[in-house]
């Protein structure tokens, strides 16, 4: 019998009817749902382009719609000062492909190849058919071709213009009825410069060089980057699907400003002559440090010559072009000599902890910290290439030695403290606080000559170290010590060369008062550490009237147009002796020159020109010993002209020169000042003594 129910009794057709209107009750409300979503989406679709991401797609579009070409400014050039052009900036071209829009092309993978074999033989450069394909193809790291991919640098025009004629004509198709295939290469033209230096080495430390993006890395290049460098320019174009620029389309032009030019005071003729003998010294005395030789005008402090071997080919700078050099480097054994060699030059004691076992590793290790280091070739190559690009004459310190008794003499004279009579006593030796309870020690003079009583020009001449001790002595800590600093020893000169080192080694007046040796060593130069820049503008004030001038390689700056837009000038920074202190010690100077009949610096005299001169041998005593146990030297000589009304200064200096029969600078230094001297002064139009024998020349001791 049937269970009785709740539910009414409702016919089954009224059930079916009510069972549809509540299926398309939910089907209504689920369409309406799926409007207001719809709508929404639209909604928030609408508000993000044009509002939330307005700015973002306006860029993108413009971007797409736009051609943005950055226009490059060409490198100003670089003169001597008679307009010898030394650096200058060639134009030449980059080719640029698009691998997006090659991808869009529907090339196949052969026709790509055969279209990078084509362009490898347009460009002859050595680049392989396979490396263009896979620029042409280049894709990111989530599989996305590149729009700006480099396909080759520094290309002449021919070369570019024949480039971009093959991927005109490089087609899908070949021609038919009229047209052409569709496009495969999509490639375009950059301009760009490259630096180049016609005269290779020459005047290569002072020149420097640009890294490859056309900066300037050393040298001028780098002290004047900013002012060769110029402006880029900027254009910016409408565009087809293509990237094709549209003739009817608007346009924005910026034309880029050329960099200006440098006019050197630099005289390539007085350089080459420089270069030529410091090179003949390096060679025949086996020097194994450094060479240094500037020629500098003494009222102005322009600089007419600055060398510093070594050089360097800028064209190349990162190769290494010092023979020796690149034979060690080859070597698998490497002897204590070979070692002693490479600090000398290099300038670095590093060298034999790099090579402790005698052998160069061309492999990588790792230090105590877990980091990689470079091999130990590499370390000494990075060294090698540094030295070479260093202008030893401002970037590396050495001792003056005695041509710093210069320094000493004038401060006794412009003190007032001491005259040319002041005569001191010479016994060939010196002891210092004996049986004191301070370090004693005892100085003599070079091989324990004994000069007796003599005074200020006799001890100059006789580079007597222990009249110079006896006159510190009296000039006391303090005055020896403002002169130091009115000379320039204590900060930089203000050369417009860059990396000048801002560090120099000069006790100051209370070291000197506390530690008495400090004030001895330093009255004839064997406890100051310097740079020949700093010794050779210091020598010029004494010779020019007193005047410490600012020494300068630029002489003016010129825009495209020839106009002059700076004049670099004397710059004066300060009075630091008399008038008639100078005076002095010019006339004590020539005197230690002579007619080159006496000793000292008579190996400096050239027939016909009045000259003054001092030499200085210094002692390197940072430096480990020679094999025969004796100190490293360092032999200089710095010499003015004429000596009545000086012109020009010259100064030379070698650092650890072997293979010669003695350590003296009159031997070694003064010979090459002589040289030069005997060919710079005719062509600069110094004034002879009246007895015209300027072709004499001073030959060199083998």
């Amino acid at each position: 019998m049937p269970q009785p129910t709740n539910q009414p009794n409702i016919p089954p057709r009224r059930r079916r009817a009510r069972a549809d209107s509540g299926m398309k009750a939910r089907t209504m409300f689920c369409v309406a749902v799926f409007i207001i979503a719809g709508f929404g989406l639209l909604i928030y679709q609408l508000y993000a382009l044009q509002l939330r991401d307005a700015e973002l797609y306006r860029t993108e579009a413009v971007t797409q719609q736009m051609k943005d070409i950055t226009l490059p400014a060409l490198r100003g050039s670089i003169y001597s000062v008679n307009g010898k052009l030394l650096a200058k900036s060639n134009t030449v071209w980059n080719i640029v492909a698009d691998p997006s829009s090659i991808a869009k092309s529907g090339a196949t993978e052969a026709q790509l190849r055969t279209a990078a074999q084509g362009l490898a033989d347009l460009l002859g450069d050595g680049t392989t058919a396979d490396a263009l394909y896979e620029i042409l193809t280049a894709k990111n790291a989530s599989g996305t071709p590149y729009q700006y991919r480099m396909l080759a640098k520094g290309v002449e025009k021919p070369v570019a213009d024949a480039i971009v004629s093959y991927a005109d004509t490089y087609r899908m198709e070949p021609e038919k009825n009229g047209t052409t295939g569709k496009r495969i290469l999509y490639l375009s033209t950059e301009q760009a410069s490259t630096r180049s230096y016609p005269y290779g080495e020459f005047l290569a430390s002072v020149l420097g060089f640009c890294n490859s993006d056309g900066e300037g890395a050393y040298g001028l290049e780098k002290y004047y980057n900013e002012t060769l460098a110029g402006t880029p320019g900027r254009s910016v174009a409408e565009t087809d699907v293509n990237g094709n620029a549209l003739a009817s389309g608007q346009s924005d032009l910026h034309e880029a400003i050329d960099g200006n030019d440098l006019y050197l005071t630099i005289d390539e003729n007085v350089q080459a002559i420089v270069e030529q003998y410091l090179t003949e010294a390096m060679n025949t005395f086996t020097v194994h440090g450094r060479g240094s030789a500037i020629v500098m005008n003494v009222k102005t402090g322009a600089i007419l010559a600055m060398a510093s071997i070594e050089q360097f080919d800028p064209n190349d700078p990162y190769k290494i072009t010092d023979a020796k050099m690149t034979a060690i480097l080859d070597k698998e054994e490497i002897d204590a000599e070979d070692i002693d060699w490479l600090e000398g030059r290099l300038g670095e004691k590093a060298v034999k902890d790099i090579i402790a076992d005698g052998k160069i590793s061309r492999d990588k290790t790792v230090d105590e910290d877990g980091n990689e280091v470079a091999s130990e070739y590499t370390q000494l190559q990075g060294m090698m290439r540094e030295a070479q690009w260093k202008n030893k004459n401002i970037t590396e310190l050495y001792m003056p030695g005695s041509v710093f008794k210069l320094i000493t003499a004038s401060a006794g004279l412009d003190s007032g403290i001491m005259s040319t009579s002041q005569t001191f006593y010479c016994g060939g030796s010196l002891t210092v606080n004996e049986g004191s309870e301070l370090w004693e020690h005892t100085y003599r003079c070079a091989n324990g000559e004994v000069h007796y009583e003599q005074d200020m020009a006799g001890a100059l001449n006789h580079s007597c170290n222990l009249w110079f001790i006896q006159a510190a002595e009296t000039l006391k800590p303090q005055i020896f010590y403002d002169y130091i600093q009115a000379f320039g020893f204590t900060q930089p000169t203000g050369i417009d060369l860059p990396n000048e080192t801002r560090w120099t080694s000069v006790y100051n007046a209370e070291q000197m008062a506390e530690v008495d040796t400090n004030l001895y060593t330093a009255a004839f130069g064997q406890n100051e550490s310097i740079t020949p820049m700093q010794m050779a503008t210091a020598v010029a004030a004494i010779a020019n009237g007193g005047y410490l001038v600012t020494p300068h390689v630029v002489d003016k700056i010129t825009d495209q147009n020839g106009n002059v837009v700076q004049e670099i000038g004397t710059n004066t920074r300060r009075q630091v002796i008399s008038e008639s202190a100078s005076e002095t010690i010019r006339q004590i100077m020539e005197f230690e020159v002579g007619d080159g009949t006496q000793g000292g610096g008579g190996n400096a005299y050239v027939a016909g020109y009045r000259i003054g001169g001092k030499s200085g041998t210094s002692e390197q005593l940072n430096m480990d010993r020679r094999a025969d146990g004796d100190y490293k030297k360092v032999a200089s000589f710095a010499a003015v002209l004429p000596a009545n009304d000086p012109e020009i200064l010259v100064y030379v200096m070698l650092d650890d020169p072997n293979n010669a029969r003695t350590d003296y600078s009159s031997i070694l230094a003064a010979p090459v000042v002589g040289n030069i001297i005997s060919e710079i002064a005719p062509y600069l139009g110094i004034a002879t003594d009246g007895i015209d024998r300027s072709q004499t020349t001073v030959k060199v001791p083998n």
